[in-house]
């Protein structure tokens, strides 16, 4: 995964890159802001296609534009960790469509396949660690009642951790294979 950083940290970043660059370079800056305000504004909805959006954009300047609008757009297609992610990431997958035509419609299946299998691998990996849990603790987790030992509750923290390194490995795992898809339509 790639790495977080605070909105400080990019504003700090973005104004030391500034101050070195061109006049030209600032001119492209300033163009691909505009191509993520408005690819942001196009995920929360407020414009109903990027075309609309885009129509105004000075000709000169469309693909740097649109390397912002492919930026924003990239960034929010994520491996899924929760069902709400979806209306976000199929909003990028439209919007690549829009923007990129056919490249976009020969490598958004695949990223969607690969984001549902991820899904998939997930839950599956997760039911069968619960099973496991279970059998480990007994009938007591399972009828949830009687208080828990210090041991059992040791080997339940220990249990979460197998669990954290199981799921970050399989995160590891299709990270590397959504990149190079990401990378394709850049």
């Amino acid at each position: 995964m790639g790495e977080i950083k605070s909105a400080l940290e990019i504003a700090l970043e973005k104004a030391e890159r500034l101050g070195s660059l061109s006049k030209e370079e600032l001119e492209a800056q300033k163009w691909e802001d505009e191509g993520r305000k408005k690819a942001a504004a196009f995920l929360r909805g407020d414009i109903d296609t990027l075309q609309e959006a885009l129509k105004d954009v000075d000709p000169s300047f469309i693909q740097t534009v649109l390397k912002g609008v492919t930026e924003v757009l990239l960034r929010n297609i994520v491996l899924p960790r929760e069902k709400e992610q979806w209306e976000s990431i199929n909003k990028s997958f439209q919007g690549l469509r829009e923007i990129k035509g056919s490249i976009a419609e020969q490598i958004v299946p695949q990223m969607e396949y690969l984001l549902k299998n991820y899904e998939q691998t997930i839950q599956n990996y997760k039911q069968q660690f619960q099973q496991q849990v279970q059998a480990s603790l007994g009938a007591k987790a399972k009828g949830g009642m009687m208080a828990m030992t210090q041991e059992e509750l040791s080997a339940l923290a220990s249990m979460q951790d197998e669990w954290n390194k199981i799921s970050a490995e399989i995160t590891s795992q299709f990270e590397k294979q959504l990149e190079p898809l990401k990378a394709y339509l850049k």
